[in-house]
């Protein structure tokens, strides 16, 4: 990057030092640039800024080197080679004139004349090929200092020189106080070229005198008519101004033209959109006279919107739409092109030569100020889409239809008998056809064909066949029946907590069932049970909570037939049940002993299950009255029996426990005795003839025995006795016919004690008596008188009653 150096006019010092594109001048002041002027493209003035283009592509900015008003700025522009030589670029003010630096003016470097540098690589402003004319705003003067560009105090201007505008023989140098050597006898020629007859005119910018991007962002040559130069015109000028800034163009004097290269951004800031143009005719006496010529022009920088290419397939023509009244120009794989005009509601369309699938197609609209837009791009789709539609069949008559597609953005359209319907691409790969769409459709076969179109125009269909079947199967012959819940139809305790097999037949399936399904509905709950179509039968499992819930104890079942198409019959069938969550109290076991049989007590008709101490059992079902018995397998005393009593619902009743009794009652300490029998021990006649009564004591019987039973033996007979535990005796009446017959006259007494589980134990005693049965003589009574007592004889010891009269 350069360096620019800013000297202050006023006090001479150095403002600003910097190396780079730009600076800003806030006071009047020197701008030394460290630059060649031999490297300088072109130095423009744009509105307040003083624009410096360098051959190499650097712009260098100098900001507020002008006013912005028609009275010029005093700052001054130096350019400095690596040699240290000066070039002074001078600007002209509005009338063309130089700038107002007479001092440097006066001053230019003697040793180094204008006219030698015109033979050098200068900038634009003064080319070397053409001395003869002012091509540019700006004079190029070398200068040996930049002191007399400065300010000083009033006084003798140091500088000698001046420069006037170019004419024919390039820049022409006077000395401020030499007098010219020409004939003063000359009458001076003060009559200014006349421009009767010139045609001066500034053609349209670009040919459409629109700007336009590109032409906005490079240069944009002017060109204009010059024709009928006045002849006296040494020198002949052409300026324009666009956007403030002056350019000088090239006149073509044979060709009668002029053009001129501006900057493409000078046009675009001009804020009315104007080109002024002048032509300034000088003779060799230095008068001047002027045409002038303006040119409108408009601008449009904006790119029209890359143009939107419709999807392409391999047949159809190539559409698409750009911006309206653009030139679309499309460019085949091939590189060949096409170009067409949008139409106003911007579609266009080109032909297409027969292209692959995967080739790429490109298309760029060029507005009509030449603005051109970026590419759209399509790449051609040759393939059409694969489309499936399944057989179907159902017993809706304007049924749903769904099937594949292998493009997401394809268009699906369903034909039935000749007319097509729209289905939905649901971009997932399937499509659907919703219900009802279709008309409604007689039962049987119907041929369907689906055509997948996708968005480059390429079709793909399948057909398939959608048979309607709108039958149910028929239940005529179907047997269908819920069994007994349980075996008895009760749901017990251990049922309801559990979980019950419910079964029931099924038979004569209808032919066309395809699905059969059975379902029992139980306390407002469904369950599904499992068919078994061999055996004839169905059953499911359910909880018997819902059983014992259920208000009704009534089982809902149904079994639905449906056939292929989905039509579907049913049969139903219900069962009530009974509810016994009630277990039996448990059964009472009476008390065992080694060898009865265990009896017991238990509810009525339910069945008792006796568990021995070894684990065997033995079951019976309690009568009517609740009683029961099982046979004792030859108990040990202490054993243990268990009963459990299950009712006719299956609710088992608690244990019921005996613990085995096999001793008998201690008779250590028994009292047991049989008295005289009658008070002498003998049986007379009358007794033997009549009942005698036998007696006997017993005391201390033993405390478990909860039976006492006294029995005698007479002649083989045995008579049970009254025993009275309190008095502690016992008594039994027996025939005297017995005691008179008994052989050994010995009553056999025996009192048996037998406790709470039939465990006995005896205690013996025995009398033995005599018979005297023979009656002895009567009585003689000796005379009676009415006083003497009355006295006899009878058999000695006998016992004599005498009757009285009375």
């Amino acid at each position: 990057m350069p360096e620019i150096q800013i000297i202050a006019k006023d006090n001479h010092k150095t403002l600003v030092t910097t190396e780079g594109t730009s600076a800003k001048l806030s006071e009047a002041s020197v701008v030394l640039v460290k630059v060649a002027a031999s490297d300088v493209l072109v130095v423009n003035r744009e509105g307040t800024n003083a624009v410096i283009r360098l051959k190499n592509g650097e712009t260098i900015v100098i900001e507020g080197f002008f006013s912005g008003t028609a009275e010029p700025k005093d700052n001054s522009l130096v350019f400095q080679d690596e040699n240290g030589q000066l070039i002074w670029a001078k600007f002209k003010d509005a009338e063309n004139d130089a700038d107002a630096d007479s001092d440097a003016d006066a001053d230019a470097d003697s040793d180094v004349e204008p006219q030698a540098l015109l033979g050098e690589d200068l900038p634009a402003a003064l080319p070397a090929e053409a001395p003869q004319e002012l091509v540019s705003d700006v004079i190029y003067q070398p200068i040996s200092s930049i002191e007399p560009l400065l300010y000083h105090d009033a006084g003798v201007n140091p500088w000698l020189w001046a420069a006037i505008p170019l004419v024919a023989g390039g820049i022409i140098a006077a000395a401020s106080n030499h007098d010219s050597n020409d004939d003063s006898s000359v009458p001076a020629d003060t009559t200014p070229p006349s421009t009767d007859g010139v045609t001066f005119s500034v053609d349209p910018v670009t040919s459409d005198n629109v700007i336009n991007a590109s032409e906005a962002s490079g240069n944009v040559t002017i060109t204009g008519v010059l024709k009928n130069i006045p002849a006296d015109a040494a020198n002949t000028a052409v300026t324009v101004v666009i956007n403030g800034v002056t350019y000088n163009a090239t006149v073509d004097k044979a060709a009668g033209t002029w053009t001129v290269s501006v900057p493409g951004s000078g046009l675009v800031a001009d804020a009315d959109k104007t080109i002024d143009a002048k032509v300034t005719f000088t003779d060799a006496a230095g008068n001047s006279s002027s045409v002038n010529d303006t040119q409108t022009y408009t601008l449009d920088t904006t790119a029209p919107n890359a143009p939107v290419i419709d999807p392409v397939n391999g047949t159809d023509p190539i559409t698409g739409t750009a911006e309206p009244g653009s030139t679309v120009t499309v460019t085949y794989p091939d590189g060949s092109t096409k170009t067409v005009v949008a139409g106003p509601d911007g579609t266009w369309t080109v032909p297409n030569p027969g292209l692959n699938d995967g080739d790429e197609v490109t298309a760029v609209a060029t507005d009509p100020a030449g603005n051109t837009s970026g590419p759209g791009t399509a790449i051609v789709d040759a393939v059409a889409p694969t489309v499936a539609l399944n057989d179907v069949l159902t017993n809706d008559s304007t049924p749903a239809l769904t099937g594949t597609v292998n493009d997401p953005t394809a268009t699906v359209v369903v034909k039935v008998d000749g007319i097509d319907y729209p289905a939905v691409n649901n971009g997932d790969g399937t499509w659907t056809l919703a219900d009802n769409t279709l008309p409604v459709l007689t039962d049987g076969p119907h041929t369907i064909t689906v055509t997948a179109t996708d968005a480059a125009g390429n079709a793909g269909t399948d057909t398939g066949v959608v048979t309607v079947d709108t039958a149910a199967p028929n239940t005529a012959g179907v047997t269908f029946t819920i069994d007994s819940v349980t075996a008895d139809n009760v749901i017990n305790a251990s049922e309801a907590a559990g979980n019950v097999t419910i079964t029931g037949v099924l038979k004569n399936i209808p032919a066309d069932a395809t699905n059969t399904a059975v379902t029992v509905v139980i306390n407002g709950v469904t369950y599904n049970a499992t068919v078994d179509k061999t055996a004839g039968t169905w059953t499911v499992s359910v909880p018997g909570s819902g059983l014992t819930a259920d208000a009704d104890k009534t089982i809902d079942a149904k079994v639905t037939f449906t056939d292929a198409a989905g039509n579907s019959s049913s049969v139903n069938d219900t069962q009530t049940y009974t509810l016994d969550t009630t277990a039996p109290n448990a059964p009472v076991i009476d008390p065992v002993n080694g060898t009865d049989p265990i009896t017991g007590t238990a509810e009525p008709g339910s069945t008792v299950t006796v568990t021995y101490p070894n684990g065997d059992t033995a079951t019976v079902v309690a009568g009517p009255d609740g009683s029961w018995s099982v046979p004792n397998p030859g108990l040990n005393d202490g054993d243990e029996v268990e009963a459990i009593a299950t009712d006719p619902a299956g609710n088992p009743s608690l244990p019921g426990t005996a613990t085995v009794d096999a001793v008998g009652p201690n008779t250590d300490g028994v009292n047991f005795t049989v008295d005289s029998v009658t008070a002498d021990n003998v049986i007379n006649a009358s007794e033997a003839s009549g009942n005698v009564t036998v007696t006997g004591v017993l005391k201390n019987v033993p405390a478990d025995a909860a039976n006492t039973v006294v029995t005698v033996v007479i002649n083989g007979q045995t008579y049970t006795a009254t025993v009275d535990s309190t008095a502690g005796t016992w008594t039994v009446s027996v025939p005297g016919s017995d005691l008179t017959a008994d052989a050994d006259k010995t009553i056999d007494a025996k009192v048996t004690f037998t406790d709470a589980a039939g465990n006995s134990s005896s205690v013996n005693d025995t009398q033995t008596y005599t018979i005297d049965t023979t009656a002895p003589d009567a009585p003689v009574i000796n005379p009676v008188n009415a006083t003497d007592p009355i006295t006899g004889t009878a058999e000695p010891g006998s016992t004599v009653t005498v009757t009285y009269p009375d």
